[in-house]
């Protein structure tokens, strides 16, 4: 397991354990992230690997990757959805 600044990610896709707490003046918020499985070369393999790993009620895993426009709105995020299309 290591720490590391998930938005230097340029290639790859890793499950990832979210640290949250409530950060004074700001709310609940993520500060910090572990990579717990990867670098997965897909997607697809990623959510595998998070499948086998864990349930959809792990609410503080994830599945980051290099950052991307979600459904072409404008929002940039480095987070991916856990299961596949169509599989929920």
């Amino acid at each position: 397991m290591r720490n590391v600044n998930p938005f230097l990610c340029k290639k790859g896709y890793y499950v990832t354990e979210q640290h949250f707490m409530d950060v004074p003046g700001d709310g609940y918020k993520m500060v910090s992230s572990t990579d717990l499985r990867g670098p997965f070369k897909t997607l697809e393999r990623a959510q595998q690997v998070f499948n086998s790993m864990f349930t959809i009620e792990d609410w503080n895993m994830g599945i980051r990757g290099p950052e991307h426009d979600t459904q072409n709105n404008g929002y940039n995020t480095i987070w991916y959805p856990t299961v596949q299309r169509g599989s929920y």
